[in-house]
């Protein structure tokens, strides 16, 4: 789930597009990101600066940036995607009282929502699985009720499933080899891959200095 929401933010910035990225739980990656952008001919720099991350650690933090910041920074950058990464992990703390973590997520989906339908960004939320979800159903329920859809994605042997449960879709994913082209590589009048070699790791990110933590 983390590598699609890093395809994510390469594709919008190569639609023209810049990205607000708000991280609930550590899963952005700037490596991640970079690599990608090397395979369709563009340097880190070309995205990196482009990709805007606010990071949350507590259910507080993260309504405070949805609540308060997010329909700023949407209309401030003119996002095209916004990646909402985890989204209800943090509110599933069993630390913080059900009642008060449930009004704040209410509040929260409204809030995304709003933003949403007044920029007309493209927002896709993310869940680091169900298991927690159904710890707290009433959150799980203001989830599913408040997305236009759902889709879910489960590994399998053959590749992975993708399934779009409203529409009665399924259809099984098989990706290729990083370096290996493929038709889509041959859309363009100019290469999409610069040069075809052995992937390698990539060079370091800083990510403080290109991803503006923070806002």
């Amino acid at each position: 789930m983390f590598h699609l929401t890093s395809l994510l933010c390469v594709r919008a910035v190569m639609e023209g597009d810049e990205v607000v990225f708000v991280d609930g739980g550590n899963s952005v990656d700037p490596h991640g990101i970079a690599a990608i952008a090397r395979r369709v001919g563009l340097a880190r720099l070309d995205v990196l600066p482009k990709i805007h991350v606010a990071r949350a650690f507590t259910c507080h933090q993260m309504a405070t940036i949805l609540l308060e910041q997010l329909d700023e920074k949407v209309r401030e950058v003119g996002a095209g995607l916004v990646v909402l990464s985890c989204l209800p992990e943090l509110y599933l703390d069993e630390d913080v009282p059900l009642s008060e973590a449930h009004q704040l997520f209410l509040r929260s989906a409204r809030a995304i929502r709003r933003a949403a339908e007044e920029s007309g960004a493209v927002v896709v939320a993310t869940n680091a699985g169900l298991a927690k979800l159904y710890r707290r159903k009433s959150i799980r329920r203001v989830l599913y009720e408040t997305v236009d859809r759902a889709v879910r994605f489960q590994h399998h042997r053959g590749g992975l499933r993708i399934v779009v449960p409203d529409l009665g879709v399924e259809e099984l994913y098989r990706p290729v080899p990083p370096d290996q082209t493929t038709l889509e590589d041959f859309e363009y009048p100019l290469p999409r891959i610069r040069g075809l070699q052995e992937s390698v790791d990539p060079k370091e990110v800083k990510a403080s200095g290109y991803l503006r933590l923070g806002w």
